[in-house]
């Protein structure tokens, strides 16, 4: 998903069954309401950060990006976070991956910035309507945390 400068590939989790409930908490502590994983990783292929040197800054910066429900990070020891060059060096691949069996996970995510991009038209909001990819993959994403979460 993409608005502006921002992007974004991300596991939320959600209190009901549908997009409005995304992200939000429960109105009291409520035992055993998450989901447990024991296997979770999100791969972000990007075109890799190129060197602006007026700036001595990249042009793009990616970031794994955690909460657990106490709205808390995850602890390093509980995740690896890599990038890799592909073959060619013109795509960059950010990999998140948890180490172990988590429990309590609100979100999980690789986040980034296109700084060329900043400015932009955002995205805009989903709609029940639309049914293009650009929006299905991240509600198929926030679908099967939802059915995770009802296990």
């Amino acid at each position: 998903m993409a608005t502006g400068g921002n992007r974004i590939c991300s596991v939320v989790a959600c209190i009901g069954d549908t997009m409005d409930t995304c992200g939000r908490r429960f109105p009291s502590y409520q035992e055993n309401t998450t989901g447990i994983f024991e296997e979770l990783s999100i791969t972000a292929i990007m075109p890799t950060p190129q060197r602006v040197q007026e700036l001595d800054a990249d042009d793009s910066v990616f970031y794994p990006v955690s909460l657990d429900v106490a709205i808390n990070p995850l602890k390093p020891e509980q995740y690896t976070y890599e990038k890799a060059l592909s073959a060619d060096g013109l795509k960059t691949h950010f990999s998140f991956k948890l180490n172990g069996l988590t429990r309590n996970l609100y979100s999980f995510a690789v986040w980034g910035r296109v700084f060329a991009d900043d400015g932009k038209e955002a995205t805009p909001p989903l709609s029940s309507g639309d049914n293009s990819l650009f929006m299905r993959v991240p509600a198929l994403c926030l679908l099967i945390l939802s059915i995770f979460l009802t296990l």
